[in-house]
């Protein structure tokens, strides 16, 4: 049977070969190019000047090349090429419309617009002078462009003068040169110039100045006085009309004189009946804020307060404005918000109109209450399977903004084992249980009120608890958790989160073993880890993400975890003066565990564009019983290595610690430290499908030197050499609002086998079923 699928394996690999071959030897790249046509192959730039940024100069392209698959050939044309042999039928029309691309043909006038525009963007960063020729290379029916460029001498900026008349205003940029973006000796960039416009602009409207924009800033060059020098003018006016440039009257900075907030406001209804809308309204006055509501108030002015940053009779600052509308965003309370400001209505005065503002803060709230029925499939590290659930939202439980939410959930789950006397039946393991979350957007801390901290970092408290049960074929097992945390935002931009849980409890009972499991683990040190734990643990975390998701542009994230358990019950049991069963402290029967645990997760996003993106993973964790922990780590605080979302040429749980083998078990492999790394590089084929190659490496190691499993004790001499190497190819279709992934891994090096086999054991037979298939939904990091 082995020699049958062993034969079928090798035919179908070279079937695919075969294909690939006659694909491309059908397939030329100019097969649909007339004879007096080019297919554009290459665009390429001769720059000697470093100061270019060529990144920004292929912007200017009218025409590029095919797209390339993995950055060496051209999958789409090649599918389009495929699609328009032969016969012509509606489906390979399809194919070429949506999966292909025609070849992209050499258009003379579309190089000559790219040669303006190469030129008009170089004059921009001050390179006058810049000249822009076009190196053709062409080769039966193909054509490659080289664009070369010669800067010249840029103009540089050789003196800066402020020319503002009004002497308020002239104070405040004089103050604030120091965040200037032009210098002296710097070129003349024009792009620089406008960038600063709307830097003053924000700066002065962050000082009072509503109404001022970048029409009111003028620049005046002057490049007669030596060559390559430019005299550069800053002038702020009124206006820059003829008629009115002299005028030297001062700007008014605004002042808020009223504020309104409408925390139910129905924009149809303001619209179609404003009359019978404007007689259901009633309004409250709190601290200064006018609260302006139809029917019954349904949050508390506190709420409503703690998200504006403005008072009144504050000077106007649009910086304030930003996050009142952020902070409202962040209660997830409203799905409309909008804030206007007007004139304000009760200034008698005309000459005093202009200088006095009302605030108007429209929000518009979500449906309060919900319920959401769901059923999807699942893959938990490899294990395929399906849940259902049913769940109740009530986004303002107490009128407080408070976010609860409280879920039952009933799953089947096929759990891959090796051994044969243990049911391998399809939903073999069944899981259910519930949970309740309750998310409070202030610090719960009893005396404590400091609405500054609300204002500044969002700060939220979280109550959970939990319960699961989960019967699988070796063991049957329940954890209960109970949980009170905090959670705020931190740090320039708000690139930080911040997470404590001074409470997490969790209670873990194991019962029912199946007898080959139990005889397998029987005289293994991490017996132990089966058996019933009782935890306390005290937890921060921090977690820093600087992902922009309206640019795309690189980002970094990484992830700290920090926590400690027994701490506190153990010194409770020690000053009381507790006894001690067999060697540790017990409550309620069960020994409470005691350990502190650490963990790093490191990620780079490296976006080239829309299409490709190199992505970068690191991890490692280590964890350390002691005190009252005698036998190791409880089982969920252990680290296991494979899955969907980590080394992908191995199953979950079934490669380590080190090198640590034992065929036709089926206990998990679990332990005290994780390395690992993953690279992985992402390609779009078409709108919808994404590829991906990865390599991925690392190992699980026990630290405690009771653990009796050859081979899995880490060790500095030795670790290096243990470390798993896998590589594989995935397909994965973006839906948008979830992205479904299939990853096909192998492994290239495996600690499992002698020293000597260890690089591409597995290619020693490569059949089909060494690859390891993967089912995940989202991307693995």
């Amino acid at each position: 049977m082995k020699l049958v699928k062993n034969i079928i394996s090798k035919a179908t690999f070279a079937f695919f070969i075969v294909i690939i071959m006659l694909s491309l030897d059908s397939c030329r790249s100019t097969k649909h190019v007339a004879d007096d046509e080019y297919l554009l192959t290459k665009v390429s730039f001769d720059c000697k000047n470093s100061n270019v940024d060529i990144e920004d100069v292929e912007t200017a392209l009218k025409q590029k090349p095919n797209r390339k698959m993995l950055s060496v050939f051209r999958f789409h044309l090649m599918v389009y090429n495929m699609a328009k042999s032969g016969k012509e039928r509606k489906f390979k029309e399809k194919i070429a419309d949506v999966i292909g691309e025609p070849p992209v043909i050499y258009d003379e006038y579309s190089t000559e617009k790219t040669v303006s525009n190469i030129e008009s963007y170089l004059h921009a960063q001050s390179y006058y002078e810049a000249d822009v020729k076009v190196v053709e290379k062409r080769k039966k029916k193909k054509i490659s462009l080289t664009y070369q460029i010669e800067t010249g001498e840029p103009y540089l900026i050789s003196n800066l003068i402020y020319d503002i008349t009004d002497p308020k205003l002239q104070e405040l940029v004089l103050l604030d040169t120091v965040n200037s973006l032009i210098h002296t000796n710097e070129n003349f960039n024009t792009d620089v110039l406008q960038d600063e416009r709307e830097r003053l602009v924000r700066m002065l409207k962050s000082n009072g100045y509503y109404y001022f924009s970048i029409n009111n800033i003028h620049y005046y060059a002057d490049t007669t006085i030596n060559q390559y020098q430019t005299k550069l003018t800053l002038a702020i006016r009124k206006s820059f009309d003829e008629n009115s440039i002299n005028n030297n009257t001062p700007f008014k900075a605004q002042v808020i004189r009223n504020i309104y907030i409408y925390p139910d406001f129905d924009p149809k209804l303001s619209v179609s009946d404003i009359e019978a809308y404007n007689s259901m309204l009633d309004t409250i006055s709190v601290d200064g804020y006018n609260i302006i509501y139809s029917g019954k108030l349904e949050f508390k002015p506190s709420v409503l307060l703690q998200s504006c940053f403005i008072k009144r009779g504050d000077r106007y600052n649009i910086q304030n404005v930003e996050k009142t509308h952020a902070h409202f965003s962040n209660l997830k309370q409203f799905k409309l918000i909008n804030i206007k400001l007007y004139p304000s209505e009760d200034v008698i005065l005309e000459t005093q109109k202009e200088r006095f503002l009302d605030l108007h803060i429209y929000l518009t709230p979500l449906i309060k209450q919900s319920y959401t029925l769901e059923l999807e499939g699942n893959n938990t590290s490899g294990n395929i399977g399906m849940e259902g659930g049913i769940s109740y939202n009530n986004k303002n439980l107490l009128r407080g903004a408070q976010l609860f939410n409280i879920k039952g959930s009933l799953a089947f789950q096929t759990l891959t084992l090796d051994v044969e006397d243990i049911s391998q039946t399809f939903f073999n393991t069944l899981e259910y249980g519930g949970e309740m979350k309750l998310n409070i957007p202030k610090l719960m801390i009893p005396f404590y009120e400091n609405y500054e901290f609300v204002k500044n970092h969002n700060p939220k408290t979280r109550i959970s608890t939990s319960f699961s049960y989960q019967q699988r074929p070796d063991y049957t097992r329940t954890i209960g958790n109970l949980g009170f945390g905090y959670f705020w935002k931190g740090g320039k931009n708000n690139y930080l989160t911040h997470y404590i849980n001074p409470i997490e409890l969790y209670l873990v009972k194991i019962f029912d073993f199946n007898p080959v499991f139990q005889e397998q683990i029987a005289n293994l040190y991490i017996r132990y880890s089966y058996e019933d734990q009782l935890m306390s643990v005290i937890s921060y975390d921090l977690m820093f993400n600087n992902q922009n998701i309206n640019k795309l542009k690189s980002f970094t994230y990484f992830w700290l975890n920090l926590e400690t358990s027994g701490n506190i019950p153990n010194a409770l049991y020690k000053w009381t003066g507790q006894e001690k069963v067999d060697g540790a402290f017990q409550f309620i029967g069960v020994e409470f565990a005691q350990f502190i645990k650490a963990d790093f997760d490191y990620r780079y996003y490296q976006i080239f564009n829309e299409n490709q993106s190199f992505v970068y993973r690191g991890f490692f964790g280590i964890g350390l019983p002691y005190g009252n922990s005698t036998k190791g780590l409880p089982f969920i605080k252990k680290y296991f290595i494979g899955g969907a979302n980590d080394i992908r040429a191995w199953r979950v749980r079934t490669i380590g610690p080190g090198s640590y083998t034992n065929p036709g078990s089926n206990y998990d492999q679990i332990a005290d430290m994780k390395m690992m790394f993953n690279f992985e590089y992402r390609f779009k084929i078409i709108s919808f499908i994404e590829g991906a190659l990865f390599l991925d490496a690392g190992n699980i190691w026990a630290i405690d030197k009771k653990d009796n499993r050859a081979g899995s004790l880490f060790r500095w001499d030795k670790f290096y050499k243990e470390i798993a190497v896998g590589t594989g190819f995935g397909v994965r279709f973006d839906f948008s609002f979830f992205i479904i992934r299939f990853d096909f891994g192998i492994p290239l090096y495996s600690p499992i086998y002698p020293p000597s086999e260890r690089w591409l054991g597995t290619f020693s037979t490569f059949e089909l079923n060494d690859f390891t298939f993967n089912f995940g939904i989202g991307y693995p990091f």
